[in-house]
């Protein structure tokens, strides 16, 4: 069921500044959402998002949405996000309204069974929560427990708070698949990809 167009992936600094930014009007907040690629993580996320068609995106912090944004910019695609939050408190807003986004103020985790990811074709994952490392990895190990076997972003690896920063790093050198260091592709703060496969012809190529 799982997509196989990530046998190899080449990311360039150059190809994401050059990337169209799309979906403007659906955002709360512009802030940081045109930033260049290492700077701010929209850019690699518009992108990834155009790796994959008719599958299912989860967006797991949603904050002020930015993210969710990013990650819809392939109208083919449908987007879950999910905040135990409420950090907009109004659906006044036009976010609200763009037909392959769905939001929902609730624990990702109760939502998380083999029969989601089945039936949803939940193929890539971006996390942005608490950034102290342990519900990070969580969310990854009931993933895992379900099925999950797609692609992860994983925002702020390299929290600029080191008592943060800490706990981010130690769950990051312990996971057990595949992974990579975008930060220069993504977030100044620490970009993580993770490769949920372990299929060992998957390679990532930096440029």
């Amino acid at each position: 069921m799982y997509n196989k167009i990530y046998m190899n992936i080449i990311l360039k600094n150059s190809s994401l500044n050059a990337f169209e930014m799309q979906n403007h009007d659906y955002l709360v907040d512009t802030t940081y959402y045109n930033l260049e690629a290492g700077q701010a993580e929209y850019r690699l996320y518009s992108y990834m998002s155009t790796l994959f068609d008719n599958v299912t995106i989860l967006d797991i912090g949603t904050n002020q949405g930015r993210s969710a944004v990013a990650l819809s910019h392939n109208p083919n695609n449908h987007v879950i996000s999910y905040d135990i939050q409420d950090h907009i408190n109004t659906r006044d807003y036009k976010l609200f309204t763009k037909p392959n986004m769905e939001f929902h103020v609730k624990n990702v985790l109760e939502d998380i069974t083999p029969e989601f990811i089945q039936s949803k074709n939940v193929q890539l994952v971006m996390i942005d929560i608490c950034h102290t490392g342990p519900p990070e990895r969580e969310i990854m190990e009931k993933l895992w427990d379900c099925g999950y076997r797609g692609t992860v972003l994983l925002d702020d690896i390299w929290h600029p708070d080191p008592s943060f920063r800490d706990g981010m790093q130690q769950m990051w050198n312990e996971l057990p698949w595949p992974k990579y260091d975008v930060t220069s592709l993504g977030h100044w703060s620490g970009t993580g990809l993770v490769f949920m496969n372990n299929n060992d012809s998957l390679q990532l190529i930096i440029e």
